[in-house]
């Protein structure tokens, strides 16, 4: 048996490949690296709340420690200023993760990964999904509470896929709406089992069969088993061409302070995919055992009815668009603006690690560019 092997991964922001050819570069490097797998592989994004309290902390330790006046004013105003975005904003923090069951060295797969999703890769333990200890409860409805003393931790729900149309899905659509909610959640994308060539034909061939008896003997139209068969089809082209078939489901982690505002947020998550794929909502013993889905045990250990999808690996390869959702990183440097489609300030340190800095600036004349060199020199200064 394969040892497990849990990886951290940096998201990028999607909005650099907001091409056709460059979203379409990304899926044929993300589709490459998974027809590699050959054992049971497991992707998790965990969306949490942040805040900007630790770069207002450090600017007031500063503001402590300096004699210069106008150093200090400096200070002072941007402390104000990440006040002012703290109070009014909601902030999310992104992480991803990838398990590997795979006997394979460490640093290869996470040299493979970073190769493929050009994001910095590490060895690393996941995080928990929630802090404490939680208990199943029924009413008002099927939900994770804390047990003992809350200490502010949320209410959770869990959901899992049973049905979707990936032929439809794209990097844009359904999972990055979902990651602009702006709530806690987590999502995992499992990959129970990967086919060999020959079997996933043989496998697709057989559905393809199943489906045309059923018709053969139908009364009336059937047009989602033609829809069904078009689909197989279309796998067995890509197969063909080099892509492999994986199991995959998908399970949704929804968070909330009170009930009221979790059943929302579950109806919002599941109206918002309907399109795509259906949800349920897991209860009793099935509840607790679907948090697995959020740590390195293997699926059969997990024990939930088995209700994969099978996808190819292009298909599987836009499932993995959270990782171009980056919302708000670390907070070290300066302030460089707002993220291009989303909400939350983007920080970078030029000089973290103490040698001599060179950028490039590209802009049209007269639109601030040397204003803006000068301003950022002020704030490294600071």
């Amino acid at each position: 048996m394969s040892n497990v092997r849990t990886f951290l991964i940096e998201p990028f922001d999607i909005m650099l490949h907001a091409t056709e050819e460059g979203v379409q570069s990304l899926q044929a490097r993300f589709s490459t690296w998974l027809r590699t797998l050959r054992e049971p592989a497991r992707f998790v994004c965990w969306q949490m709340p942040a805040t900007l309290n630790d770069k207002i902390s450090s600017l007031s330790r500063k503001a402590q420690e300096v004699d210069d006046a106008q150093r200090l004013s400096l200070l002072m105003e941007y402390r104000r200023h990440f006040e002012s975005l703290n109070d009014s904003a909601e902030y999310q923090r992104a992480l991803c993760g990838m398990a590997v069951w795979s006997d394979q060295n460490p640093r290869a797969l996470a040299g493979g990964m970073a190769s493929a999703f050009e994001s910095p890769v590490a060895e690393g333990a996941w995080p928990s999904l929630f802090e404490g200890r939680y208990e199943i409860r029924e009413t008002p409805f099927w939900h994770l509470a804390p047990a003992g003393r809350p200490g502010g931790r949320p209410y959770w729900s869990i959901l899992t896929s049973y049905e979707f149309a990936p032929a439809t899905w794209n990097f844009f659509r359904p999972l990055p709406p979902l990651l602009r909610l702006n709530f806690p959640l987590a999502l995992s994308v499992d990959i129970s089992k990967t086919y060999d060539r020959n079997a996933a034909i043989d496998a697709l061939e057989g559905i393809i069969q199943a489906y045309q008896v059923h018709l053969a003997g139908a009364s009336g139209e059937d047009s989602r088993s033609v829809q069904r068969i078009a689909d197989c089809r279309k796998a067995l082209q890509e197969i063909n061409n080099g892509d492999a078939l994986h199991m995959v489901q998908l399970t949704i982690a929804v968070a909330a302070d009170d009930l009221n505002t979790l059943k929302e947020r579950v109806q919002t998550v599941v109206n918002e995919t309907r399109a795509w794929f259906s949800l349920r909502q897991e209860v009793g013993e099935l509840l607790a055992r679907s948090v697995g889905f959020f740590t390195a045990k293997r699926t059969k250990d997990i024990n939930v009815p088995t209700t994969t999808w099978p996808v190819t690996s292009r298909e599987l390869a836009v499932m993995l668009s959270p990782l171009g959702y980056r919302k708000l990183s670390a907070t070290d440097g300066i302030l460089r603006g707002e993220a291009v489609g989303a909400s939350y300030p983007v920080f970078h340190n030029s000089w973290r690690d103490k040698r001599a800095t060179h950028e490039v600036w590209v802009g049209v004349s007269g639109f601030g560019k040397n204003v803006r060199a000068e301003l950022l020199s002020d704030a490294g200064i600071c």
